[in-house]
């Protein structure tokens, strides 16, 4: 403890006298390459409450507090460690706030240790759960787990216990003596004893244990202090109370409180004693003489406000904390449209609805350590914590299963069973594990409690295919159920194949059948899709004249597709039909010796009148 004291007042000190003698001077134009600094002392110096950034090129206010505004990291500095001004791009203001992977409490920065895993102190423990006080660091395994006053609901979620009638809670569970419920409209505890439900107020059920505050006033009273936050401070000119002297020597709140932004009044963070006129955060109140949130709502990262809780699971929420009431792994869902509105849910892929607890139970799969029954999941069945040797508590399968895959699987599963895997669907022939149920495979009908082989199916005679039209051929080494000839097979029912496009289709398969890929049945008429004609029996490409060709078949010319021939790998007119100039298109012989002597009378006319 003393020597974590010696750090932070060493360096305190080594930061002053960073910061308050940067460079020697003997008038202020001397500092005039740091904008706002002046001669101090033969010292170039900041103003009180502030500091050289930026390479010490510009002084700015110092930032005393998280949240406080800033421009530069190390404008955060009063959080001791691991701290960053988020949000700034050296243009524009940020915040301080600690790193990813740290959590602020009293004072400083901490690096965010989780439940079961090794910490040093308190301080360190603090998990998705935003609860700074839900854990501590147990003495007798120096890891981190659910501290005084609070129970484990599963690995990694500590909940504030409600012993008794009137306590403050959120789920049934919270309120852990006999007949224990929670009122979730009021948030309190109740004992239901025969339907009934029995209160006693809430004043009367809690005591309020008296505190020393530090803020508060000899006499009781609220704070009413002068307006000196940001006053000239030193070792000999002391801050009036509560202030305390900064090392920039401004006069700022102690560690634990924040200014009021009025000047005459610190509020205090969650978790600082204090007096209700200083708990002044979203949905904060005053408990056994603290600032904190009511039992088992959570914490926002400024340690000023506290986060809503979900009260249902699919109650709508803004982010994942809210819905924390059901565990860690519940989630607020992605934006839905068309409103965008999110809601409670449990995380797919990790976790399952468990409506006993009101919890999303993670998935703790075979051969992980365990606690409890309820801590281990297989898919959708539960599965048994069984202590070894060492009793320690391991998940295993439960008997008449076998653990495969991650998975406790059963044998002998019939149709309609549910399931896990296809292998577990051994019960009745020809089945698959489909959408949690053992269902007919790929190929197969459900008839008389049995799968059938429908189109595809394996068979070894007529008899067994059960759809009509349907025959059991040899299909290369093995015999399938197949539509009889001149039959097509669609969605497991043979329909009759086309003769030729006047035969009427209703569906396209039939036409696909008939006159290739490329067409549809519309209309009970076969026809080709938009972009296509027909020609020699098929569908193609229109091939327009002189693109490219490979057939004569993908040749096409509007209403006269006969006339054109794919010679010499491009689409051209025939002999019979050549190519007119004047009509772009390809046009019979009289039709070009009438248009040449059109063409000649006009021009003969036209030499005689001039």
């Amino acid at each position: 403890m003393w020597f974590n004291i010696f750090i932070l007042f060493f360096g305190a000190f080594m930061q002053s006298q960073t910061v308050l003698s940067v460079w020697t001077c003997t008038q202020d134009l001397d500092c005039a390459d740091a904008e706002g600094a002046f001669c101090s002392a033969g010292n170039c110096a900041c103003p009180v409450g502030q500091q050289f950034i930026f390479g010490n090129s510009l002084c700015a206010n110092a930032a005393p507090y998280l949240t406080s505004s800033c421009l530069e990291d190390q404008q955060c500095s009063r959080l001791v460690t691991n701290f960053e001004c988020r949000g700034s791009n050296n243009t524009q203001e940020g915040n301080c706030f600690c790193r990813d992977d740290f959590h602020y409490q009293d004072g400083r920065c901490w690096r965010s240790t989780d439940y079961g895993e090794a910490c040093i102190r308190n301080a360190d423990c603090f998990g998705v759960k935003k609860d700074p006080f839900s854990m501590s660091c147990l003495a007798s395994t120096s890891t981190c787990g659910c501290a005084d006053g609070y129970y484990r609901r599963q690995a990694g979620e500590c909940r504030i216990i409600a012993p008794a009638v009137g306590h403050s809670c959120v789920l049934d569970e919270d309120c852990q003596f006999p007949n224990g419920r929670c009122n979730i409209l009021t948030f309190s505890c109740y004992a239901s004893v025969g339907g009934l439900q029995m209160t006693i107020p809430k004043e009367k059920a809690v005591e309020t244990q008296k505190l020393i505050n530090p803020m508060a006033q000899q006499d009781g009273g609220s704070v009413n202090i002068p307006s000196q936050h940001g006053a000239l401070c030193s070792a000999t000119n002391n801050c009036p109370a509560p202030y305390v002297c900064s090392v920039f020597g401004s006069c700022v709140c102690p560690v634990g409180y924040y200014w009021s932004g009025r000047g005459d009044f610190c509020y205090a963070e969650l978790g600082s004693p204090s007096t209700p006129e200083q708990c002044v955060g979203f949905l904060a109140e005053v408990r056994n003489g603290i600032c904190t949130c009511r039992a088992n709502f959570f914490f926002e990262e400024d340690i000023r406000n506290c986060i809503k809780v979900a009260r249902n699971l699919n109650d709508f929420c803004l982010n994942d904390v809210m819905c924390h009431t059901f565990g860690t792994a519940a989630r607020c869902t992605p934006p839905i449209s068309p409103w965008g509105l999110r809601h409670c849910e449990c995380t797919p892929g990790i976790s399952v609805w468990d409506e006993a607890r009101s919890m999303c139970r993670r998935f703790v799969g075979i051969g992980d350590a365990c606690e409890t029954n309820s801590d281990c999941l297989a898919g959708t069945l539960e599965i048994n914590c069984v202590s070894n040797a060492a009793g320690q508590g391991i998940c295993t399968c439960p008997p008449n299963t076998v653990a495969e895959n991650g998975l406790c699987l059963s044998s002998g599963l019939v149709l309609g069973a549910s399931c896990q895997v296809t292998s577990e669907c051994t019960g009745t022939a020809n089945t698959e594990c489909s959408e949690g149920v053992c269902s007919c495979g790929s190929g197969y009908l459900e008839t008389g409690g049995i799968c059938a082989p429908g189109i595809g199916g394996s068979c070894t005679a007529d008899a067994q295919c059960v759809i009509a039209n349907t025959v059991c051929a040899t299909s290369g080494a093995s015999q399938t159920c197949q539509c009889a000839d001149n039959f097509i097979g669609v969605n497991n029912v043979c329909l009759p194949a086309l003769s030729d496009l006047s035969s009427n289709c209703t569906v396209t398969e039939q036409c696909v059948a008939l006159i290739g890929q490329n067409s549809e049945c519309e209309a009970n008429s076969c026809s080709c899709i938009a972009g296509h004609h027909f020609r020699d029996q098929n569908c193609w490409p229109h091939t327009g004249l002189f693109e490219d060709c490979s057939r004569t078949s993908q040749c096409f010319l509007q209403g006269m597709s006969e006339r054109v021939v794919c010679r010499n790998s491009m689409c051209q007119c025939s002999f019979d039909y050549p190519y007119s100039e004047e009509l772009h298109t390809c046009s019979s012989a009289t039709s070009i010796t009438m248009g040449s002597l059109f063409t000649f009378l006009l021009a003969l006319t036209y030499l005689m009148s001039h």
